[in-house]
């Protein structure tokens, strides 16, 4: 019960909703005695499910999943029809599933073995896919498991409303700032001030990575200057901060300044 209100916990919290999802992501692994999760949103411009969190999964391989094994996955759609918390052998036998490609060149790569999956849906429209997989040392999830995740599913559907809200309020507020007004307004370099636009649009660090062809801990390094310069913690109070969304002159040069004076 206590790691089920760990997830609750996380999802309501004040972070970054990335942060949040691999803190909730952390507590289902303890709910389920689980060894790997995977979160993945929907981006209705692609139409395809990306902007992924991942626990003990290696990234080169879910770069592979991106680039091919998603068009040949014969599980994660059918169990995306059914709406709800669904277990790998509900759609397929296992002794067919152990012969796949997909578990064979995939899935066994990170050691995943036994999955289940959690496809959240706002009305229609599909807006988060939770997965969570047991290496071959565990046994298969069971009924039980399935209902947890059912129960936990409107947790899941409400923070990630309210993070799409936010990101498109960000938009909105983007829409008038420049990366010159960024840069001059915070004091930050050419590059700094590019990811912190970035950043703005509600990009995901390996979105920015591949928009500005940096390795994933260049733009970290970055986000971490920007953060003491700029006097945050986190992207969301860097959004803040930038866009004057949080109070009244937060995005005034000079409030900035004396915010980054601050923490010198």
């Amino acid at each position: 019960m206590q790691c089920a209100l760990d997830v609750v916990h996380a999802l309501s919290g004040e972070e970054e909703f990335n942060v949040r999802r691999e803190k909730a992501g952390r507590a289902l692994l303890d709910l389920f005695q689980a060894d790997h999760f995977a979160s993945f949103h929907w981006r209705e411009e692609g139409r395809r499910f990306e902007d992924w969190v991942v626990i003990n999964m290696t990234e080169a391989n879910l770069l592979r999943y991106e680039q091919y094994y998603q068009f040949h996955d014969p599980i994660t759609l059918p169990m995306q029809r059914l709406r709800g918390a669904t277990s790998v052998n509900q759609i397929m036998e296992e002794r067919d599933f152990e012969r796949t490609e997909f578990y064979n060149d995939f899935l066994r790569r990170d050691g995943l073995r036994f999955g289940v999956n959690l496809h959240v849906y706002d009305g229609d429209c599909p807006i988060a896919d939770w997965r969570i997989w047991r290496g071959s040392r565990r046994e298969n999830f069971d009924r039980r498991s399935l209902e947890i995740l059912n129960y936990l599913a409107p947790y899941l559907r409400n923070a990630t409303r309210m993070a799409q809200l936010l990101r498109e309020r960000r938009s909105a507020s983007v829409a008038a700032i420049s990366i010159p007004t960024i840069r001059d307004s915070a004091g930050l370099t050419d590059r700094e001030a590019q990811i912190a636009y970035h950043a703005l649009l509600g990009k995901a660090d390996r979105e920015i990575a591949a928009a500005l062809f940096l390795s994933l801990a260049t733009v970290r390094t970055h986000l971490r200057h920007i953060y003491r310069k700029v006097g945050v913690g986190n992207r969301s109070s860097l959004c803040c901060r930038l866009t004057g969304s949080n109070a009244p002159g937060t995005s005034d040069p000079r409030a900035i300044a004396a915010a980054r004076a601050h923490h010198k």
